[in-house]
C-alpha cells in the first residue's frame, strides 16, 4: 500500500504533467491545433477499508455521476489509477455498490466519496464533505469550504490536535495508531453510512444525493468526536450510528425545505417578521422562504414568572399555509409562551396579520429598505437571523451551538454566547448610506442575564445582502430570501438532544443516593435507567421513560434552563433539561456519558 507522502507526490505529479501538457502545442498553416495528449495516469487512494470493486472516475461532465464515456478504474485495496487522455481534469469519484466490498464485508447500500480538484490523492468522507459543501452553495470555494469544514472539527479538548482534512488517518507501518486517528477513522465511517442513506433519500439525482451529503452533517462533527471510543467495533459503530443518526442524515422533509427554497422565484406574503404585543410582551414570530419558522419572545415584563423566556427560550418547527389556515409543526418547544402545534385561523393583508384572534404587525418600512427581518442563507450548520427596527433597534437571534456537547462542563457564558438574544441599536453611517453602525448590544438570556457585546458594522451588498464580519444575511420577502434555507431543521434539535446523557437524584445523598440517567438515543427513543451497576454482569435497571419524544409532540414540554432560577444574582452554571408544565417543571443535569458499566445499559460498548 503506498504512503501519504507517496500520494501527495503523485498529486503534485498529476499537476506538473497537466501544466506541461497545457504548455506544448504545434501550428500550421491551417492555424493552431490541439495536439492528441499523451496517457497518463490519476492515482489515489480512498479511505475506507480498503474498500475494493468500487468504480473510481474522472467527472468530466461535473454530473457527480461516473457516465459510460468517462475514464475510469476500478479500486483494489482502497488504490486506484485510471488511465486518462482527457485535456482537462475534473472531480474524481469513487463510486461503492452493492458489489463493492470492504474488509469488513460487502457495502451494505450505496455511496460516493469525493474529493476538490487536485486534493484526490487521499479520498475521505471528509473531503467529501469538503466537495458537497462547494456543490451546495454554502461555501464558495475550497479554501472556504476548508475554513468551514476546520472548524466544525477543531476544538474537541484535543482530541483531534494536528489534524488535517487531507491526512490519511492510518497509522504508518510499523506504529501505532495515535487516538486522534482512530476517532478520525470511526467518524469517517459514521459518516460514509450516513451518505448512504443520505443517497437514497434523495433519489436518483447524482448531484442531489452529494449536495445531501452536508445538509447535517458537518454541525455535528464535533458533537460525535466527543461521543467516539478510541476504537469500535462494526457493532458498535452501528449502534452508535444509529444513536446520531439524525445528526448525520437530512430527514425528507429537510431536503424538501431546501427544494423548495431553491425553486423559489418570489417571496410569499407570510415571509418576514412580525411582532405580537401583549402589555409588556412582545413576541417574535418569523417565517422564512424554506417552510421553516422560529417564535422567540424578545421582551417581557420584570418579575414575570415566565422570564426565562426572554431570549434563551424559543420554539421552532415547520409551517404550511393554505387559505385561511397556518399550520404548524413544532421541532422543538423551549419556551412556557409560543404557538402550540396544528391548524391555526389566519388572515394576512400586507402589514397587518391577524392569528387566532390576535392582531401581528410586520416589520417593515417602505422607506428604509434596511429594516426587516434577515437570516443566514444556507444555515443549517448555524441559523440566525437579525431583525432590524425602523426606530433604531435591532434584535439578533441564534439557538443553539451546533458543536456544543451539552456536558456539565458548558459555562453560563459560552451558552450566551451561543443561544443568546442580542439587542441594541444601530444607526446609518453619515458618511456612506451603506454602512450601518451597530451600538452596544445587550445579549439577554434566561430573562436577566446580560453580557455587554458589540456587534461593529455591516455593509449592504450589491445584490442587496447584508455582509458582517464572517456573516452574511439575505432579507426575508426578496428573491434571495425567498431562497434561503434558514435552518431551523429537525438537525437543529438532533444536534442539541439525540445521544445524550442527562441525570438527577431520587433520593439519597452520597454513596446512598439513588440517581436516574436519561439517554436521549434519538428524536423518539428515550432511555432511563437507575442507579449503575456495580457489576457488568448485573442486570441494567431499565424504567419507564418520563417521555416519548424529544419533540412536543407528546404533550410534554421540555426546554433548557440555566442555572437554578432567572433572578439576576443566581447562579448560573449548565444547562439543564426541564420537562413537564411550567408549574411544575422536573429538571436533569447534563452529564458526559457515564462509565462503560453504565453505558451499556443504553448503547454496547
Amino acid at each position: 500500500m503506498k504512503s501519504p507522502k507517496t500520494y501527495a507526490l503523485s498529486a503534485m505529479a498529476l499537476a506538473v504533467s497537466t501544466l506541461l501538457a497545457a504548455c506544448g502545442g504545434s501550428s500550421d498553416d491551417d492555424g493552431p491545433t490541439t495536439p492528441e495528449l499523451p496517457a497518463r495516469q490519476v492515482t489515489g487512494y480512498v479511505l475506507d477499508r480498503d474498500l475494493s470493486d468500487a468504480t473510481a472516475c474522472l467527472d468530466l461532465n461535473d454530473n457527480r455521476a461516473c457516465d459510460a464515456d468517462e475514464p475510469k478504474a476500478m479500486t483494489a485495496n482502497g488504490a486506484f489509477s485510471i488511465t486518462t487522455t482527457a485535456a482537462n481534469d475534473a472531480i474524481v469519484l469513487v463510486q461503492a455498490t452493492a458489489q463493492s466490498r470492504t474488509s469488513e464485508g460487502a457495502v451494505v447500500a450505496p455511496y460516493t466519496l469525493t474529493a476538490p480538484l487536485g486534493r484526490h490523492a487521499v479520498i475521505t468522507p471528509f473531503t467529501t464533505l469538503l466537495q458537497s459543501e462547494i456543490d451546495s452553495g454554502r461555501s464558495a470555494n475550497v479554501l472556504q469550504a476548508e475554513e468551514t469544514l476546520l472548524s466544525f472539527l477543531v476544538g474537541t479538548a484535543g482530541q483531534v490536535g494536528g489534524i488535517q482534512l487531507y491526512d490519511n488517518y492510518q497509522p504508518a507501518a510499523g506504529t501505532e495508531a495515535t487516538v486522534a486517528q482512530q476517532k478520525m477513522l470511526s467518524l469517517g465511517q459514521l459518516l460514509t453510512r450516513g451518505f448512504a442513506e443520505a443517497s437514497a433519500s434523495a433519489g436518483a439525482d447524482s448531484r442531489a444525493a452529494l449536495n445531501a451529503y452536508s445538509a447535517v452533517a458537518p454541525g455535528s462533527l464535533q458533537q460525535l468526536l466527543y461521543q467516539i471510543p478510541a476504537t469500535l467495533t462494526p457493532a458498535q459503530r452501528e449502534s452508535l450510528f444509529l444513536a446520531t443518526r439524525d445528526s448525520l442524515v437530512p430527514t425528507a422533509k429537510t431536503l424538501a425545505s431546501i427544494a423548495k427554497a431553491k425553486a423559489a422565484t418570489a417571496a410569499q406574503p407570510i415571509e418576514g417578521a412580525w411582532i405580537k404585543t401583549d402589555g409588556a410582551t412582545r413576541e417574535l414570530y418569523l417565517f422564512a422562504g424554506d417552510g421553516s419558522f422560529v417564535h422567540q419572545v424578545i421582551e417581557t415584563p420584570v418579575g414575570a414568572n415566565y422570564a426565562f423566556d426572554n431570549g434563551l427560550a424559543y420554539r421552532y418547527g415547520r409551517y404550511s399555509l393554505a387559505g385561511g389556515t397556518l399550520t404548524l409543526e413544532l421541532l422543538e418547544a423551549a419556551n412556557a409562551r409560543g404557538p402550540a402545534a396544528g391548524a391555526h385561523s389566519v388572515a394576512i393583508a400586507q402589514d397587518a396579520m391577524t392569528l387566532n384572534g390576535a392582531s401581528l404587525t410586520r416589520v417593515a418600512s417602505a422607506g428604509n429598505p434596511l429594516v426587516g427581518a434577515w437570516v443566514r442563507p444556507m444555515g443549517l450548520s448555524r441559523p440566525e437571523y437579525l431583525v432590524v427596527f425602523a426606530d433604531g433597534r435591532y434584535v439578533h437571534g441564534t439557538f443553539y451551538y451546533q458543536n456544543d456537547r451539552q456536558t456539565g462542563t458548558a459555562t453560563a457564558l459560552e451558552t450566551a454566547k451561543s443561544v443568546g438574544l442580542q439587542v441594541g441599536s444601530y444607526a446609518v453611517n453619515a458618511a456612506d448610506a451603506k454602512v450601518i453602525d451597530f451600538g452596544e448590544t445587550t445579549i439577554d438570556f434566561n430573562g436577566n442575564l446580560s453580557v455587554p457585546g458589540n456587534p461593529g458594522a455591516a455593509s449592504v451588498q450589491a445584490d442587496g445582502s447584508l455582509s458582517l464580519a464572517g456573516l452574511r444575511l439575505v432579507k426575508l420577502g426578496s428573491t434571495l430570501g425567498a431562497q434561503a434555507v434558514a435552518g431551523f431543521t429537525e438537525a437543529t434539535r438532533s444536534r442539541i438532544w439525540s445521544g445524550r446523557y442527562f441525570s438527577r437524584t431520587l433520593s439519597g445523598t452520597g454513596a446512598s443516593a439513588v440517581v436516574e440517567y436519561l439517554y436521549v438515543k434519538g428524536p423518539g427513543d428515550i432511555q432511563s435507567f437507575t442507579n449503575v451497576p456495580v457489576l457488568s454482569t448485573e442486570a441494567c435497571p431499565v424504567q419507564a421513560a418520563p417521555f416519548a419524544n424529544i419533540d412536543p409532540s407528546d404533550g410534554v414540554l421540555k426546554q433548557f434552563v440555566i442555572g437554578t432560577g432567572t433572578a439576576a444574582s443566581a447562579t448560573y452554571a449548565q444547562r439543564r433539561m426541564a420537562y413537564g408544565t411550567p408549574a411544575s417543571f422536573v429538571a436533569l443535569t447534563p452529564v458526559a456519558r457515564p462509565t462503560n458499566a453504565a453505558a451499556r445499559c443504553a448503547v454496547p460498548f
